[in-house]
């Protein structure tokens, strides 16, 4: 009777240490990083717990749908006394109804939060792209116009784990070509300019790794008479490798997908990452030219405008085609602006088009590639003309970050289309020089985590 009632006190007391333990988890669970960085010290049970595969996948699910764990990370320069400082801060808001809007809640800036980054040359830091907390980088020589893969890094700030990627040994690293030897040896040579803008990021959900893909101009071949410009010239098709996280290693894939009968998809600036697939804006090149002064021509080049997804499971890229209300401006023109972002879980595309009526028009895909018109709304009071007008990122559902004069950050609220110009710049246009392919990813959604960097394991919930 005795061992009976020593068994049920023994049940019940581990009973209760798991209902304590699980209430702890709980609690946790809903925590700042920040806060559970420094609880792993309390005890090894908590240590072990709160960098568990397990815990770390249960505490991105909560703070993906919490607005308070949901904040937005910008690159700003900051005036010091001393000199202008480039800097990465996290932008904090809070909530409240509109009275002027039948309850509809409006966003306010309640803190910046300056953040330190472990590198001296943050001016030179581009956002490539962003998942689960983790922030993608690549150091851009400015004065070369070139990305080096052997300078991007991975960045979580919510935990301050950072680590550069190992040298990528397979793409050609276009700022060690003297560019007189670019122009005697290649017939053609894609424009520099544009080769730090094809890096990609995302998250594979079938191996359960995050991988940094990039593309890269390969070679060209002239036959014929040089002196006379005759003959003609073949490009090679693109280079793709893909980085692992858990490998900590670059390899090399097919790009066969990429081929066309008598053009190549080109993946041009890196725009999304949304449920394992990564979206590019691009467009369709030709395969060969049939002169040499042609390949001297931009507009002999390109046939149109694309948008290139990379399915980060099977690694494979598609072609998705432009909503219908866009094949007119399938050409290159310069007053059409072309931007992805996510919005409500879904795909969103906008297109800016600065001459009819400065209007802003919003594309949103399904599940079957189909593009739906889900709004138009007039810009130019908001992203003045004389500037780069970019769609930074969607913000609650419905709401628009945006450029603003000499860098200002607009929110524009699709319901109650009203404008608040936050007291916060970015980036301004002259910095660096004459580089305004800088704006795409100067802000950025992004959500508190405690996903590691290092010793990556994730698992799913």
């Amino acid at each position: 009777m005795a061992l009976e009632k020593d068994s049920e006190i023994a049940e019940l007391t581990e009973a209760g240490k798991n209902i304590e333990q699980d209430l702890v988890e709980q609690i946790l669970s809903t925590l700042p990083p920040k806060s559970l960085m420094r609880f792993k010290c309390v005890s090894k049970w908590w240590y072990h717990l709160i960098t568990s595969p397990r815990f770390v996948a249960k505490h991105l699910a909560i703070s993906k749908h919490n607005r308070s764990s949901t904040c937005a990370l910008i690159k700003r320069l900051v005036c010091n006394a001393e000199e202008p400082e480039m800097v990465f801060s996290l932008l904090n808001f809070s909530y409240e109804n509109d009275i002027n809007a039948a309850g509809a809640l409006s966003t306010n800036l309640s803190s910046v939060e300056d953040l330190t980054i472990p590198t001296r040359v943050v001016e030179s830091l581009r956002i490539i792209g962003h998942c689960d907390g983790i922030v993608c980088l690549a150091l851009i020589d400015y004065h070369q116009g070139l990305a080096k893969s052997s300078e991007v890094c991975l960045w979580n700030p919510a935990i301050q784990q950072f680590k550069f990627l190992p040298e990528e040994p397979f793409l050609q690293d276009w700022s060690k070509v003297p560019r007189n030897r670019m122009f005697e040896e290649f017939a053609y040579m894609r424009p520099v300019h544009l080769l730090n803008e094809t890096m990609g990021f995302g998250y594979d959900p079938t191996s359960k790794d995050y991988k940094v893909i990039d593309i890269g101009f390969s070679d060209s071949k002239f036959y014929g008479d040089q002196e006379y410009y005759g003959g003609h010239v073949i490009v090679y098709p693109p280079k793709a490798v893909v980085y692992t996280m858990r490998t900590d290693s670059w390899r090399e894939i097919k790009t066969f997908s990429l081929e066309r009968e008598t053009s190549y998809l080109w993946p041009d600036t890196f725009q999304l990452y949304l449920k394992g697939v990564c979206y590019w804006s691009g467009y369709e090149q030709q395969k060969e030219f049939f002169c040499l002064f042609q390949t001297q021509q931009e507009e002999e080049e390109r046939i149109g405008r694309a948008i290139i997804s990379f399915d980060t499971s099977d690694e494979v890229f598609h072609d998705i085609l432009l909503p219908y209300g866009l094949l007119e401006f399938y050409g290159f023109d310069n007053f059409l602006t072309l931007h992805l972002t996510e919005w409500n879980e879904s795909v969103a595309l906008f297109s800016l088009h600065f001459v009819d009526e400065h209007k802003a028009t919003m594309w949103v895909m399904d599940a079957k590639g189909t593009w739906t018109k889900q709004l138009t709304f007039e810009y130019v009071d908001y992203f003045p003309y004389s500037l780069p007008q970019k769609i930074l990122a969607f913000w609650k559902s419905n709401e628009i970050f945006g450029v603003g004069e000499h860098g200002s950050i607009v929110c524009y609220n699709l319901n109650t289309k009203n404008v608040k110009h936050l007291p916060i710049r970015s980036v301004p246009d002259y910095f660096p020089p004459s580089r305004h392919t800088f704006y795409p990813f100067c802000v950025i959604a992004y959500v508190n985590s405690v996903v590691p960097i290092m010793n990556h394991v994730r698992q799913h919930i």
